[in-house]
């Protein structure tokens, strides 16, 4: 199940503000250079809206949730758990803190955490259409778990307060295929895809409840699709050249599995296959 990452959306940098080396910046662009940056530029802003002892309570709050976010995204939990604690401890009931520390305890795999955090940031945000996120992201978690019926049951919840949510349907789609409801994992991939027609993964889940339903005309179209919307789908290829080596186009499913090779040459699986297909087709 797909993790939301950024529910609570920061707004794009349109311009690299040079910071260093001046004597002075208003208090806009120091907020700007933590809020709109990204990477380094966003942590080096963030620490200087800090340090600047401008900003208390609910501001100074946000800083460090940006931060920690910013720290989140390079993959450095631990001083990304730090700012979050911070923001927590500055302002208790910041709703965003909870659901990004969520997300870092569930990059740990520390699930109970991440729920807590999760159920945290749904009880503060209650009343705001943000609760869908974090309903979504502990559905995921539920998910992780192997507890499907409380999985879907949050996938519902975030479906009924945004309804036009790609993400939540897709979730619930990869709940009820576990749960080996396919026809119900169908639909809702098929809303998924409506909503977000590149999104390359629900197609390739879809072909998979396609070929499980044993309907592999289906499911090759679907991997086909994955891999027109992205070239290097591994999965896609690898699916594919199952459910083609299973109608015996075996000249097609050899091409899916080198091509699998190269994107994936640390899995034995490709030139397995490879050598496979290649027996069978020199028998004929």
């Amino acid at each position: 199940m797909q993790m939301r990452s950024s529910g609570y959306r920061l707004l794009a940098c349109l311009a690299v503000v040079a910071l260093a080396g001046l004597p002075t910046v208003a208090a806009a662009d120091v907020w700007d250079a933590c809020e709109k940056q990204s990477g380094d530029l966003a942590v080096a802003g963030c620490a200087r809206a800090i340090e600047s002892h401008q900003y208390t309570g609910p501001d100074l709050a946000r800083l460090h949730a940006s931060r920690g976010v910013a720290y989140l995204a390079q993959g450095d939990l631990d001083h990304a758990m730090t700012d979050f604690d911070e923001s927590m401890r500055v302002d208790p009931t910041y709703a965003r803190a909870y659901f990004y520390r969520g997300n870092a305890w569930y990059r740990t795999g520390d699930f109970d955490r991440a729920i807590a955090d999760y159920s945290e940031a749904i009880r503060l945000d209650a009343k705001s259409p943000k609760s869908a996120y974090s309903y979504e992201n502990r559905g995921s978690t539920w998910g992780a778990k192997g507890e499907l019926d409380r999985a879907i049951a949050d996938f519902d919840q975030a479906i009924r307060i945004d309804p036009k949510d790609a993400s939540a349907y897709y979730g619930r789609g990869v709940a009820r295929q576990r749960k080996g409801n396919l026809d119900r994992a169908i639909a809702d991939y098929s809303e998924a895809i409506r909503l977000d027609p590149k999104d390359a993964t629900a197609y390739v889940n879809r072909g998979l409840a396609w070929k499980i339903k044993g309907n592999l005309d289906r499911a090759i179209a679907d991997y086909s699709e994955a891999i027109r919307l992205d070239p290097k789908d591994a999965k896609a290829y690898y699916y594919r050249g199952v459910a083609r080596a299973t109608k015996r186009s075996l000249q097609d499913a050899l091409a899916d599995f080198e091509t699998y090779s190269r994107l994936v040459p640390s899995d034995p699986d490709g030139p397995k296959f490879v050598k496979l297909v290649r027996k069978e087709l020199s028998a004929r």
